[in-house]
């Protein structure tokens, strides 16, 4: 979800389908689930520990450090992951030193680069016929320069209500967009991935309908977070989160059709408060699949609710996030 330190307000995303289902409270056990696997992916586990990091003092990469030393990964083994630019396309262009401080800081590090396919108050369309290009190429260039290699996660969950490029009713203008702005980046370096990454479950749009081409996609990405579902944790992983329409299921069988791995650019904890068993069958879920999974990264930064999990807000999710995820 948006959901960066500025997240609560013009960032923040969630939808109605969601909403609904937070509001089913009363019938929810403080259950935490009992956690009946342990047993750890083994040599594999820097491309799982990636995470979207706090800036702290002196930037995400100084954070990201101290969560691979926390994780006793190796230095610059895992990736990082950000958001380029905000709400207004100025951002496009006045934030571009953000990739440089990342490379200034380890030029050895690669980044998962959120960029968003418009702003609001701008339709698609106007992205698709190319009245933006100005603004990615900035993008792009800034990109391309700092982080070559990097994964562009282009237009994330098209599938919510409220993300500014929500593709439901104008998917042809969503896809049309995103093999435009494809095209811009892929000018300014050849190394880079593309991620193509819905919100889980069925949200408010059925998420294939806004599939943009096996050959602008590297990546089927999928954001899950941990949710006040009714039900048991086992019911509840099963129902909305593995069998799920546009779950983890899917997800695997629709990157499997296409040939693509896939990815987590955010996962975590926190909405359904302290909650291993949910951080035991994420892992597990990464284990089974491990040869099609690219990555995946960690949200620790609080944003519309808390999910930092180095912090001991969690204790019973980080004690065990920490003995599955450190090498």
């Amino acid at each position: 979800m948006f959901r960066t330190e500025r997240a609560r307000t013009a960032w923040a995303l969630l939808g109605p389908a969601i909403v609904v289902a937070v509001l089913a409270l009363g019938a929810i056990p403080p259950a935490h689930g009992e956690v009946k696997s342990i047993s750890r992916i083994g040599s594999d586990t820097a491309k799982f520990a990636g995470a979207f990091v706090n800036w702290g003092p002196d930037g995400r990469e100084r954070m990201l450090q101290a969560w691979e030393k926390w994780l006793n990964q190796t230095p610059s083994s895992v990736l990082g992951v950000d958001f380029y630019a905000q709400s207004t396309w100025e951002d496009f262009f006045k934030l571009s030193w953000v990739p440089g401080m990342w490379n200034k800081l380890n030029p050895a590090r690669n980044v998962v680069w959120s960029v968003p396919l418009t702003v609001k108050g701008t339709p698609l369309a106007e992205i698709a016929n190319g009245l933006h290009d100005a603004e990615f190429e900035a993008a792009a260039r800034a990109i391309a320069e700092a982080q070559p290699k990097a994964i562009i996660r282009l237009g994330w969950e098209m599938n919510l209500v409220d993300s500014p490029w929500f593709a439901k009713g104008q998917e042809a203008d969503y896809i049309a967009a995103f093999r435009r702005v494809v095209g811009i980046f892929r000018r300014h370096s050849d190394g880079f991935k593309y991620d193509w990454c819905p919100g889980w479950g069925p949200q408010e749009l059925a998420a294939d309908l806004a599939y943009p081409g096996d050959d602008v996609v590297d990546y089927i990405g999928l954001d899950v977070y941990d949710f006040k579902y009714e039900g048991s944790p086992q019911e509840r992983w099963d129902t909305y989160y593995l069998k799920a329409p546009f779950g983890l299921q899917w997800q695997r069988d629709f990157a499997a059709q296409h040939g693509k791995r896939m990815t987590y650019p955010e996962w975590g904890v926190g909405q359904f408060g302290d909650n291993p068993f949910f951080i035991q069958q994420m892992h597990d879920w990464f284990r089974k699949n491990q040869n099609s999974i690219a990555y995946a990264a960690y949200f620790d930064v609080d944003g519309l609710w808390p999910t930092q999990i180095d912090n001991n807000r969690f204790p019973k999710s980080q004690k065990l996030f920490r003995k599955l995820f450190r090498r």
